[in-house]
């Protein structure tokens, strides 16, 4: 009986959930900005990691 009212539950609540909204369109600006910052950043960390690798090993 209490998995008959479980049903009952879920298939009334689903039949009142509401429709999903359309998803948002990101601004393409932001998107390039976004890109060109993260690719840099990463350009960078690669360069500093490169250009110290031999500072660790002098002694």
């Amino acid at each position: 009986m209490k998995r008959l009212g479980w049903i009952a539950l879920l298939t009334f609540a689903s039949a009142h959930a509401q429709t999903p909204e359309p998803p948002v369109e990101s601004n393409p600006m932001a998107t390039i900005v976004f890109l060109v910052l993260f690719v840099g950043f990463c350009a960078g960390f690669v360069w500093m990691v490169w250009r110290n690798k031999d500072k660790g090993k002098k002694e």
